[in-house]
């Protein structure tokens, strides 16, 4: 499983919204003087990647620590919104999202809304401050879908520049400029700021493959904010009943080659099933059974065959239910006749595996071709 860093580094000057403290990371003891190293740390609650309260926007709201835990870790649910600019997101960008509860799938837990915009590319540039902000009605289609957590790749999810004229059904704040604040954290929403890195979650959700997102927040009691380490990570595919698994075809896979490598043919021909078939560059023909493979092996044998050294590199599981193709680099070199003739040959080879009724997990095809010169 590879975790994705989702955070922005926390350093000394680093870009902050227009107003906020700056950042300023000094040493406060050393080694050299104290025995030990510690940095001292001076910054806005607002700082790098962070997450809102509503207390951000409204004295009367819940700080961070009356916010459930739970709001702060859940499934993505990713809008790319690469295309639109440094503009207004409306209702009809967020049109297509899913309810915030799960349906009791794979991904059945809440989930977050991750607003994928771009701009933590243009992080540290004047550029970032013309980023993509949530128009009121955006807002109030989010909080309708049932979401409580709201992240976005960008400084803000209300302009950080001066913009459009203020919503004028929205609260009194929203003449600060505020109207995505107001009615996602009048509505208890979490908001979290300047995610990176969401590209590979992108790529993971257009693939249908569900990504958990962890944004946990310092825990300073009456903090209307804090920064985050957010993290992301893929979650591995449910198995269904009686499913390979990685060590399963591992461990038959190294079944066949050593049998392979021995010359017994007995334990090799015995990791295959009666209906396997070969596909092998050497033969005109594609093999249709077991059987056509060993009349194969036992004619090569008879002439003097024998394999000699056989090595296995580059090696690939995909798992596939209860299916599961292993692929491999081989090199072998093999005795081809009683004279002693040698042949060395580098080939790559995929193997098709099942498990059976009765649990065995056997090969059902064999395809080897010869590895290309440049790689």
């Amino acid at each position: 499983m590879s975790w994705i860093d989702l955070s922005v580094p926390l350093h000394s000057g680093m870009p902050v919204y227009p107003g906020d403290p700056e950042v300023r990371i000094t040493p406060a003891l050393t080694v050299a003087a104290d025995g030990a190293n510690v940095l001292s740390l001076d910054m806005g609650t607002h700082s790098g990647t962070h997450a809102d309260a509503p207390l951000h926007v409204d004295d009367a709201w819940d700080p961070l620590e009356k916010l459930h835990l739970a709001a702060f870790s859940g499934i993505a649910e990713v809008v790319d919104l690469r295309g639109a600019g440094g503009g207004a997101i409306t209702a009809s960008h967020l049109a297509g999202i899913r309810p915030a509860e799960g349906d009791g799938s794979a991904d059945g837990g809440r989930r977050i809304l991750v607003l994928h915009t771009g701009f933590s590319g243009r992080w540290g540039t004047p550029g970032y401050l013309a980023h993509p902000w949530l128009e009121a009605g955006a807002a109030r289609l989010i909080v309708e879908r049932g979401y409580r957590t709201v992240a976005i790749d960008a400084l803000s999810v209300d302009p950080s520049t001066a913009g459009p004229a203020a919503d004028s059904t929205a609260p009194a704040a929203a003449a600060h400029g505020f109207p995505a604040h107001l009615i996602l954290a009048g509505n208890g929403c979490v908001i979290v700021e300047n995610l990176t890195g969401l590209d590979r979650v992108q790529q993971l959700a257009a693939a249908g493959t569900a990504v958990e997102v962890f944004l946990f927040p310092l825990n300073i009691p009456g903090a209307d904010g804090a920064p985050i380490r957010a993290v992301a990570r893929p979650l591995p595919e449910p198995r269904q009943p009686g499913a390979l698994s990685r060590a399963e075809v591992q461990s038959a896979a190294e079944t066949l080659i050593a049998a392979f490598a021995a010359n017994d043919a007995e334990a090799y021909f015995g990791a295959f099933a009666a209906e396997s078939t070969f596909i092998f560059h050497s033969e005109g023909a594609r093999l249709q059974s077991r059987a056509a493979y060993r009349s194969l092996w036992e004619s090569w044998t008879a002439a003097g065959w024998r394999v000699e050294e056989c090595s296995s590199s580059e090696q690939d599981i995909q798992l596939l239910g209860t299916s599961a193709v292993f692929s491999h680099r081989v090199g072998t070199t093999v005795r081809t006749s009683w004279a002693g003739a040698r042949e060395v040959s580098d080939e790559r080879e995929t193997i098709v595996f099942v498990k059976t009724a009765d649990g065995r997990i056997l090969c059902v095809h064999e395809h080897l071709s010869v590895a290309p010169a440049d790689i």
